[in-house]
Parts: structure tokens; C-alpha cells; sequence
């Protein structure tokens, strides 16, 4: 088995690359233009006996990345932020017939990546898109929690992020093209364009997270999941940071300098990014995810705690070892939701990785 990690020297891409490190993986190679970096995390590995080496590609060129492909297997993309990269990159794997997981949390990228679903088909391709933390986990487990319950009114899903968690200039463009302008959310049977940054709820995690408030955020699955579990009336998303004060200030950041544009994003995360140690400092380096489905007589809550990295990196790895096994009989560009047909087995296996998921049941 022979696996190219796209973005792989990145903070996100490289937990990718360790997690299939310790799968035992035959083969695995980093793909990304950073190459100090990427040298430094194969000399890592190999110290830990992981057969890994690294090619310098340029994945939004088609003759860059043909020839770091040959003869791999499967490609974890996890180049970002994907409301940039994720087309041109999905366009070049399909025209390159490689089939592929992404980890795309961007919402108007998974958007114009669906729309490619016919063309890889025709070409043979499978490709999963957002199967990371959020989307990804998310989804599996609002299907776990779908075939519990049998119908479903809704499905809530709320995540927390850290900048103690994370590193890397892609996390906060992400972050901030999250909160910017109308996301869609399902509401009423329907996608609704809601006011990012709005619909305040008080969430409770378990410790260390603890109780907070989670706003709407821009992601995929009010997009993908109503497509599979259906019918349904609601499916949110809603986000935030640890510590609270961060999200008034990412708020405060995006209103003083009227962020409304990616182009301006990129301009002010680029400063954040120099100078993202100072709200590291005694942060929490945990991540968490919160996903509530609604039955008509009885809810279940899952939730998940653990490194973003691993949360993410954990499901995008599993995804590619089972494409490469030609576990899933499916061609296209699909949804997690639509390609897993067993939630509980991928969930353990999940849970096998040490990533410890909560179950409870909650009389409406």
C-alpha cells in the first residue's frame, strides 16, 4: 500500500502522516513545497522505523503532481484552506484518476467539489470529501445516531477549537472565512442563510472544555448530511474557541477591519499567524466535538475530546486504508455520510486509534 499525503509537512497533514506511521502503512510520501519542514518530519519517522519519504509538488499543477503520484495508491489531501485550493487540487486528482480522501471543511468548497461527482465517476474515482474532525467525525456520528433513533427531527453539531491546538496559517483563514457573511444552515426542511457569528447557544462539554457559548459557523454538513438522512428538519453547526474572550476578539478583529472578502482574509490572518504564540500561551491544547441527534421520543449526544490534529487526521487515515483495500464499492465525489454504510464499525476503529467518543441517551 503506497499513500501521498498532500500537505503533509503542514501541522494538520503531518498528524496525518503519524497516524498512518502507526498503522504500519508499506509506503508513505509527503507531498508539499515546504521542504525544511518536511525533512525534518521523515527524519522523525524513520527513527521510529516508518518507511516515508517526502517529493516536492506543486498539487494545483497537473504535471507537479503526476509525477509524485505514480503508482500511489490513495491521496490524503489536506492542503489548505480549501476555499482556495480544494477544487483545483480535486480537479487534478480526478484528471489524474487518483482516488483520494480530503479533510475540506470549507462549505462553498465542498459545494463546487460535489459538482465534480459525474467526472470522477466517469473516470472511476472515488473521492470522500471532509472526512477530517468537522466535517467528517461529525457526520459518521450524526448517521450512528440516525439509525439509533430510526427518525429524525435534527441534528446539532457543535465544536471547539483552541489556538493552543493548533499552528498553521490555514487554521485561521479557515476560522475567519467561517465567520464572515451568510452560512447555510437547514432549517425548517431547508437551507437558510444565516448571519455567521449568530444563534448563540450555551454548550456543556465535559472538563477541561466546559460550559460555553458556540455561534453559527460556515461548514459542510447542513449541506450533504439532509441528502442522507432524510427527511429531516434541521441540521446546525455551531463553533467557537477556548478561551471565550478569543471569540469576541476574532468577532472585534473582523468588524474594526471590515473583513468581507477572502482577499482580506487572507491579509489579516497572515498577521494573526505572526503573532498566534501570544494566545497559545496557557491555552488548552484540546479540541472537542459535540453532536446531538433528535428524535421524535429520545435524543443521543456523542462527544469526542482529543489533539484537533488527531480528531481530524484519525478519520481522513482510516478513510484512505480502506479505499486503498477497495473496501467501499462507490465511485464519485460523495460525503462521508453517503459513502460509510457501517458508522459503528468505523467508529471503532476510531476508538482504536485511543480517541475516546461518549455516548449518551437523553429522554426528550
Amino acid at each position: 500500500m503506497k499513500i501521498l499525503v498532500l500537505g503533509g509537512a503542514g501541522d494538520i497533514g503531518s498528524g496525518i502522516v503519524e497516524i498512518l506511521c502507526s498503522m504500519n502503512i508499506e509506503q508513505i510520501i509527503i507531498g508539499d513545497i515546504n521542504i525544511k519542514k518536511a525533512e525534518s518530519i521523515v527524519q522523525t519517522l524513520r527513527s521510529r522505523q516508518c518507511n516515508i519519504e517526502f517529493s516536492r509538488v506543486d498539487a494545483t499543477d497537473l504535471s507537479s503532481l503526476n509525477t509524485v503520484s505514480r503508482g500511489v495508491d490513495v491521496v490524503v489531501n489536506s492542503i489548505g484552506p480549501f476555499y482556495k485550493y480544494g477544487y483545483v487540487v480535486t480537479k487534478n486528482l480526478i484528471s489524474l484518476g487518483l482516488d483520494f480522501v480530503d479533510i475540506c471543511d470549507d462549505y462553498d468548497a465542498i459545494e463546487s467539489i460535489l459538482k465534480l461527482d459525474k467526472e470522477a465517476e466517469t473516470r472511476g474515482v472515488l473521492g470522500i470529501t471532509g472526512l477530517g474532525w468537522t466535517p467528517g467525525l461529525s457526520n459518521i456520528l450524526a448517521l450512528r445516531g440516525a439509525r439509533k433513533l430510526g427518525r429524525v427531527k435534527g441534528v446539532d453539531i457543535y465544536w471547539v477549537g483552541s489556538a493552543a491546538d493548533s499552528k498553521g496559517l490555514a487554521v485561521v483563514m479557515h476560522l475567519f472565512h467561517a465567520l464572515i457573511g451568510k452560512v447555510p444552515m437547514y432549517i425548517n426542511g431547508s437551507i437558510t442563510y444565516v448571519d455567521a457569528g449568530s444563534g448563540g447557544a450555551l454548550v456543556e462539554f465535559p472538563e477541561p472544555i466546559g460550559r460555553l457559548k458556540l455561534y453559527y459557523t460556515g461548514h459542510p454538513e447542513p449541506l450533504t448530511i439532509p441528502k442522507i438522512i432524510s427527511p429531516i428538519e434541521r441540521v446546525t453547526v455551531r463553533g467557537g474557541l477556548v478561551p471565550e474572550w478569543q471569540n469576541y476578539f476574532a468577532k472585534f478583529l473582523l468588524k474594526i477591519f471590515r473583513i468581507d472578502s477572502d482577499v482580506k482574509i487572507e491579509k489579516l490572518a497572515r498577521r494573526i499567524h505572526k503573532i498566534e504564540d501570544i494566545f497559545r500561551f496557557r491555552g488548552l491544547q484540546l479540541s472537542g466535538l459535540r453532536v446531538d441527534v433528535e428524535g421524535y421520543t429520545k435524543r443521543v449526544s456523542y462527544i469526542a475530546m482529543d489533539r484537533m490534529r488527531r480528531l481530524t487526521g484519525i478519520p481522513a487515515a482510516i478513510g484512505a486504508v480502506k479505499i486503498a483495500k477497495r473496501e467501499f464499492k462507490i465511485e464519485g465525489i460523495k460525503p462521508p455520510e453517503a459513502v460509510i454504510s457501517d458508522p459503528d464499525d468505523f467508529i471503532e476503529e476510531i476508538k482504536k486509534q485511543g480517541v475516546n467518543i461518549m455516548e449518551r441517551d437523553l429522554r426528550e
